[in-house]
């Protein structure tokens, strides 16, 4: 059964999972799905009933969402048709006669075939851009940690760094290279925080606020951008 929410002349879809859990919890994901999380035995029909009983909370969030839509253009870089580049927005546009996988020109980033290669390209290609940051926070860091702190950066799908307190291995997203530098500094900031605080306890708290007096600004702007983390 195709379930949907129509609110200001849109449809969104909804779709419908069941968990292992006690609640019923909603969430709408970057490209506009409505997505509803159930306990097992829980009908469609109460999933329904939830979200009608809920519209208020519903239509706000869908308000809030279709602004960062037209904030930050969270379709058009689904689509392959955008995307950022140390916080500053890029066009995408294909160019079959291009002979390196990607060139960037006056805002736009030219690419030949497919555009998931050439953002992977533009990815590892920027690894500096990471690096030189971790640099700069190994050695803010480095006469109050005892591990040997080194750098990973890979692909991940729901964070945007880790930290391995135990080894000094800080894995940072790759998908960073996209966001500004000050975010950026923000992940980095807080993961070396780990290396002293491994939980995010009152103790990790306190120092990453005298460290980084804007996290909380920091954590919310990241939740806006999670939608990077979504494209290959």
């Amino acid at each position: 059964m195709e379930l949907s929410f129509k609110f200001q002349e849109k449809t969104y879809p909804i779709v419908i999972t069941r968990k292992k859990r006690k609640r019923i919890a909603v969430k709408i994901d970057p490209s506009g799905w409505i997505r509803v999380s159930c306990p097992e035995h829980c009908s469609h029909r109460t999933a329904v009933k939830f979200l009608e009983k809920n519209r208020a909370w519903l239509e706000k969030a869908l308000i809030i969402h279709e602004g960062m839509e037209r904030k930050l253009g969270i379709s058009a870089c689904l689509k392959y048709r955008r995307t950022y580049l140390f916080g500053k927005p890029h066009l995408l546009r294909e160019k079959p006669d291009l002979k390196p996988p990607y060139e960037i020109r006056e805002g736009v980033i030219y690419y030949r075939g497919n555009p998931a290669d050439a953002l992977e390209a533009l990815r590892r290609d920027n690894h500096a851009y990471i690096e030189e940051e971790f640099e700069r926070a190994r050695h803010a860091f480095s006469e109050v940690i005892k591990q040997k702190p080194f750098l990973t950066i890979r692909k991940m799908k729901s964070r945007w760094g880790s930290c391995n307190h135990r080894t000094g291995r800080i894995t940072i997203n790759r998908a960073l290279v996209h966001l500004s530098p000050r975010l950026l500094r923000f992940v980095m900031v807080h993961e070396f925080v780990h290396l002293i605080h491994p939980n995010h306890g009152r103790d990790f708290k306190e120092l990453l606020g005298r460290l980084y007096p804007t996290h909380r600004e920091a954590e919310k702007e990241l939740k806006n951008y999670v939608f990077l983390l979504k494209i290959d």
